[in-house]
């Protein structure tokens, strides 16, 4: 396998290494607007990491990884904690956390692939 292509941001104050492969190289080239990313650590029952791919730039700061691919970190947490009420909506209701300790919260490493026209992605910690 290529070795990913990479690049070294800053969210909240701390760096972060996101790499690529190739393939996510080669799709990000096909794009007429970023990629943006969302790294969402989520707080509920149980601390979950969700990677979410938006077409569209969201109504929020994010960091330009590169010309066509931005990343940004959104802690929440739940609202509630009910099978019924995630087995309705599909997960717990959430809101943002925006606490100092939150705020020194970062991933270290981000990686993303595009494999069978899918976008994949992991964080850690």
């Amino acid at each position: 396998m290529n070795a990913p292509l990479s690049n070294t941001i800053e969210i909240n104050g701390r760096s972060v290494s996101v790499e690529w492969t190739k393939a996510a190289a080669r799709e990000l080239t096909r794009r007429t607007q970023p990629l943006v990313v969302e790294l969402e650590l989520y707080f509920s029952c149980l601390v979950k990491k969700f990677v979410h791919f938006h077409e569209t730039p969201p109504q929020r700061d994010t960091v330009a990884v590169s010309d066509k691919l931005a990343v940004f970190f959104r802690p929440v947490t739940s609202t509630a904690c009910s099978f019924e009420v995630a087995d309705r909506l599909g997960r717990q209701p959430e809101i943002e956390i925006d606490t100092p300790n939150v705020r020194k919260i970062a991933p270290k490493r981000v990686k993303l692939d595009f494999v069978r026209g899918v976008w994949q992605g992991n964080y850690w910690i």
